[in-house]
């Protein structure tokens, strides 16, 4: 039991330095990434293993019944939320193959320090590409800015490489300022306001399509709705198999964290505006 723990715990480390391998940032980025979640457990978990091996007991066991009780009930509450979470975000609103929307919004979803999109992004924009070639009429935003520690704004990229593969670049708006999913909405539905000089409200009105990675499109949608988009369905592109258990544990704490955004705050609220200029 003890040498599984310290292997988990070292196989937790190494997934976390792959992680960070194969996406690279600058150096404040990689000091601040949320990756760091699989060194900290990693590091419990050899630091456990260890622990047992020395003194032949879990410090678990010097604990009061008071604190234990405590966190067996926290730790109860906490998978139970996630697991509510989850089922929430495996249960996206998709968009039918056949079916036509006016407008298409490619959220973005990193950038790394050389500028250049990981796999997870890529696959997101393969799928805004597959669809645009089957509705030649539909205009598409892509939205990401330059996130915090990175030199470069990840729209640009986007639409490099939809051209890329095959898409006009007059059919594509590029939305550089975004830095998280409520601005890639608010910001994108201002540009096609622009674009296609009309209202907030009109933008708002029209079948719309959301393309992300699967495990996000659900918060993605929620947050459509509440600003105030009333026709909104997802494009779903898969998550690269070594993502997979990184993006669902951090998406599960963003809808933790935008659950508890909406209880406390009521943010974020509807976007409004008659006109190409936008409040919310």
């Amino acid at each position: 039991m003890n040498i599984i723990l310290i292997i988990l715990g070292i196989l937790s480390v190494a997934y976390d330095a792959i992680l960070v391998f194969i996406n690279p940032g600058t150096f404040l980025d990689i000091v601040v990434s949320f990756t760091h979640i699989w060194l900290a457990l990693g590091a419990y978990l050899i630091f456990l293993g260890i622990y047992r091996i020395k003194t032949g007991h879990s410090f678990w066991q010097t604990w009061k019944k008071w604190i234990k009780t405590t966190v067996v009930c926290v730790v109860s509450l906490a998978a139970i939320i996630s697991i509510i979470n989850m089922i929430f975000i495996l249960t996206p609103e998709i968009l039918e193959p056949d079916e036509k929307v006016d407008q298409v919004i490619l959220l973005g979803g990193g950038i790394d320090k050389d500028g250049k999109l990981p796999k997870s992004v890529l696959t997101r924009v393969e799928k805004t590409a597959e669809y645009l070639k089957l509705n030649p009429e539909a205009v598409c935003v892509v939205s990401g800015g330059t996130l915090h520690w990175l030199p470069y704004a990840e729209a640009p990229e986007l639409k490099n490489q939809l051209v890329k593969r095959g898409i006009a670049a007059e059919r594509i708006l590029v939305e550089d300022q975004a830095k998280d999913t409520i601005q890639n909405l608010k910001y994108s539905s201002k540009l096609l306001a622009e674009y296609k000089s009309t209202t907030i409200q009109e933008i708002l009105n029209t079948p719309t399509a959301l393309v992300s990675t699967h495990y996000h499109l659900r918060r993605a949608e929620l947050l459509a709705y509440r600003m105030g988009f009333e026709n909104i369905k997802g494009i779903g592109a898969a998550c690269p198999a070594i993502y997979v258990p990184h993006s669902y544990v951090r998406e599960i704490c963003a809808y933790v964290k935008l659950n508890l955004r909406i209880l406390l705050t009521g943010e974020p609220k509807k976007i409004v505006g008659s006109s190409p200029t936008m409040t919310v």
